[in-house]
């Protein structure tokens, strides 16, 4: 049997644990599943975890990386070609 680590969280607004519970209850998620979400996104925004939890978000955050950095100026085919080359 797997050991699972235990975190206690004591929250600063009492309605605060009302709204978690909403917020979970729309993903069709336990409180403990949506707060294991959550902190694995600030983490990975934080950059001490990889970032994409779902093929959908790590599209969109594919398409948001695209928009920033802009076109590549190499068709993708010869950017394959040159790396099977090496």
């Amino acid at each position: 049997m797997a050991t699972r680590a235990r975190l206690n969280i004591y929250l600063d607004d009492p309605t605060l644990q009302e709204k978690i519970k909403i917020a979970a209850a729309r993903r069709r998620m336990s409180l403990s599943a949506y707060a294991l979400l959550a902190l694995r996104r600030q983490l990975a925004a934080d950059g001490l975890l990889p970032a994409a939890e779902s093929p959908e978000e790590a599209a969109r955050a594919l398409d948001e990386l695209r928009t920033r950095v802009g076109p590549i100026g190499i068709p993708v085919a010869e950017l394959i070609a040159e790396g099977r080359r090496r």
